[in-house]
């Protein structure tokens, strides 16, 4: 394990205090910064783009929106997603540019049924792209709802042209061991794609208008 749990622990609950984290007048959430080390990104040395389901659900979840076939629709009503869509709603929005922005800003995750999933990488794909979101398909199951709600709960680590990834763990509302353990299933999955823990640099933990906490590796 690149740091313990009771390090990551430490390092948020300090991330939270008033010190580091005046009190706003809107729940921030709280994120992971990991910066790497020894990697030429123009090369492609380093990628990530891994979709990890957080341990502890999030207080204010990720918005999801759903378009499943017709025999998925009642799985996926009681999952309550953000936007539930049907394929024709879906052709609908062809051309409405404006809804279509105001989807892709509002919205995290975009779940869409196989036999959709040429439809809305033409309709929404325009949108989706330059915001880093993209469509994922639903699976051919007509039983959909533990999918929906895993993805309510999940965040993305990904990198761009810089050596580091900023990582959405949780809100200022929750138990910092929770939260800890959000940081710790986000670590794990980089580590998975790394090269070893020696191409990490330094991890930080911060809330949207926070001072960056640095935890100590060692």
């Amino acid at each position: 394990m690149i740091v313990s749990n009771d390090k990551l622990k430490e390092g948020i609950t300090l991330a939270l205090s008033e010190q580091n984290n005046p009190k706003r007048n809107f729940k921030q959430s709280v994120e992971l910064i990991v910066t790497f080390k020894e990697v030429d990104m123009k090369k492609g040395e380093l990628k990530l783009r891994e979709i990890v389901a957080l341990p502890k659900t999030p207080s204010k979840p990720k918005n999801v929106v759903v378009v499943p076939s017709f025999e998925q629709t009642e799985s996926a009503k009681k999952a309550e997603p953000n936007v539930l869509l049907a394929k024709e709603d879906l052709q609908k929005l062809l051309g409405q540019k404006r809804a279509i922005k105001k989807l892709a800003i509002n919205n995290d995750w975009f779940l869409i049924a196989q036999d959709s999933m040429a439809l809305a990488g033409r309709i929404l794909g325009p949108a989706l792209g330059p915001r880093g979101k993209f469509p994922t398909p639903l699976p051919t199951s007509s039983e959909i709802t533990e999918y929906i709600l895993r993805f309510k709960r999940s965040t993305l680590v990904k990198t761009k042209d810089q050596p580091q990834t900023q990582t959405f763990i949780g809100s200022e509302d929750q138990k910092p061991e929770d939260l800890a353990e959000n940081a710790s299933a986000v670590l794990s999955a980089i580590e998975n794609k790394i090269k070893g823990p020696s191409v990490i640099k330094a991890i930080y933990i911060k809330t949207d208008m926070g001072k960056p906490v640095e935890i100590k590796l060692k």
